[in-house]
């Protein structure tokens, strides 16, 4: 599945876009911890469809997903 990385994040991957494989969102985070420098030390959020998921739920890998650093709002 692609992944979509913005900010501070997509700046230590060097890329704004990953391919990973990954069936849960366990196996996402942990494909991309593998994968970005220092990650686990940045502060983010994974959304999934366009919302922020903490849980542990499925993928089918046609989801979108992204990396997102902080934001304030405006």
């Amino acid at each position: 599945m692609e992944v979509l990385l913005f900010g501070l994040i997509a700046e230590k991957a060097g890329v704004d876009r990953l391919t990973v494989d990954a069936s849960t969102m366990q196996e996402l985070r942990n494909a991309l911890a593998d994968r970005i420098p220092d990650l686990g030390g940045l502060s983010h959020a994974i959304a999934v469809d366009r919302c922020i998921v903490h849980d542990n739920r499925p993928l089918t890998g046609s989801e979108e997903i992204a990396v997102l650093p902080p934001f304030a709002g405006g």
